[in-house]
């Protein structure tokens, strides 16, 4: 159980990223696309271990206009999964959003109910769905629920 991390602002690409991505994705953004995340408009942020300096997870956070923010990717280290660090890493995404007047959106598969309850819990509404979004790991699609979390919700504890 982790105890004491930070979140640190992410502004180059480290091949740690990578590897969360690829242990912890059935499939996995390409690496080419990840260190594409990490140009003009764009914003990420990690959340390490205070005690081994470890990255144990990201957020990459895609800024096309200064009010409207898209989370693109939120990975949490599969051993470190369920100890509130995804909750963390969009919490202070959503915190900075308010601090900057800014509505954040993302999408999410339909199939990821964790990430939904996580996403409800922090005040995102389902504005609705993207058909057929996602692949699936047997060659299908799943659609995904697109959330929005306006400038005057509160982010909760």
């Amino acid at each position: 159980m982790i105890t004491a991390t930070s979140i640190v602002e992410l502004k180059t690409w480290m091949p740690e990223i990578a590897a969360i991505e690829t242990k912890t994705n059935q499939l996995p953004w390409p690496i080419e696309t990840l260190k594409s995340c990490f140009s003009h408009g764009y914003q990420n942020f990690g959340v390490y271990s205070n005690e081994t300096q470890q990255l144990l997870g990201f957020i990459i956070v895609h800024q096309p206009i200064p009010d409207e923010w898209t989370i693109m990717n939120v990975v949490v280290s599969s051993a470190f999964q369920r100890q509130g660090l995804g909750e963390k890493l969009v919490g202070y995404v959503c915190a900075l959003a308010v601090a900057n007047n800014a509505s954040v959106f993302l999408e999410v598969r339909e199939s990821n109910q964790p990430a939904i309850d996580l996403y409800t819990k922090l005040s995102f509404k389902n504005l609705g769905r993207r058909k057929a979004y996602y692949p699936t790991a047997s060659g299908g699609r799943e659609d995904a629920i697109v959330m929005q979390r306006s400038t005057t919700n509160e982010v909760s504890d």
